[in-house]
Parts: structure tokens; C-alpha cells; sequence
């Protein structure tokens, strides 16, 4: 099993109701889904370049298909602790799943944030040109933090 793990902090610019707000990214693969996971050069390339990842997932186990699930409960102590929250604070989760065109899971990514400091939207009901490449700067100066 492939587990790759992030954590993410908005800067001090960006506290909302005097809190910074945190989130937590997780993603699974069976390594056998990956092709050359074993090797050590390779492993390099899909740690650093994570499109690359998807990309040869993609190329592996194509067409694919992207279902995505967008929850919100009470978050538990652990979580609490982990992304700064309250008491009571509801916790968003999103799901994203990458999928053989059967339906079969080949990856799933879950993101946990804070539900009273991030929203979501559809890229492509969002953008102008929903095939532009925007970068992390210009995402950034339209209040857009994170892209799954």
C-alpha cells in the first residue's frame, strides 16, 4: 500500500476569525497499480512531481474515471488537535476517487479542513477557460488553496 501524507498551514495573512486554518491530506494506492514503484529513481519522480503520480496512473489503467464525495461531520479529538479546531467545529471531507472505467478504486485521495474556513468549487463552473493552467501564485491571489 502507497500512502502519501500531507499536511498543509495557510500563512498568518490568511487567518480567518483570528484562527489559521489547517488541513490534512491523505492518498492510497496499491503499490502493484504503479508501475517501477519499486525502483528507487522512479520513486523520486512520483514523490516530488504528483502529477506525474497520476499521470502514470493514468497511462497504466486508462480510461479513468474521478468520483468525488464532499461530507462534513464533528471532528473527532484526534483531528481537533491535529487541524486547530474547536470544540464543535464541523470538519469538511472530500473524497476524490480515481477509478477504472468498471468502477474499480486504482487511488482514492481524502482531504480533511476545517468547514468554516474553505469551501469548494467545480473547477471547470469556476474557471474562465476550465483547460487553463493556473499557478499555485495565481490560484493563491483568487483565494484558491487547494486543487484535487
Amino acid at each position: 500500500m502507497i500512502h502519501r501524507r500531507s499536511m498543509w498551514h495557510r500563512g498568518h495573512t490568511a487567518r480567518i476569525h483570528g484562527a489559521s486554518a489547517r488541513l490534512e491530506i491523505n492518498s492510497y494506492t496499491n503499490a502493484d497499480m504503479l508501475p517501477e514503484w519499486d525502483d528507487h529513481k522512479r520513486y523520486q519522480q512520483f514523490r516530488k512531481r504528483p502529477g506525474f503520480f497520476y499521470q502514470s496512473l493514468i497511462s497504466e489503467h486508462g480510461p479513468v474515471r474521478w468520483m468525488t464525495l464532499a461530507t462534513a461531520r464533528i471532528a473527532y479529538e484526534d483531528e481537533r488537535a491535529l487541524l486547530g479546531l474547536d470544540y464543535a467545529e464541523a470538519l469538511l471531507i472530500i473524497r476524490r476517487t480515481m477509478a477504472h472505467a468498471n468502477g474499480r478504486p486504482i487511488e482514492v485521495t481524502e482531504v480533511k479542513a476545517p468547514a468554516n474556513r474553505y469551501e469548494i468549487g467545480y473547477h471547470t463552473e469556476l474557471a474562465d477557460d476550465p483547460d487553463a493552467d493556473l499557478t499555485p501564485q495565481e490560484l493563491s491571489d483568487n483565494g484558491i488553496d487547494l486543487v484535487i
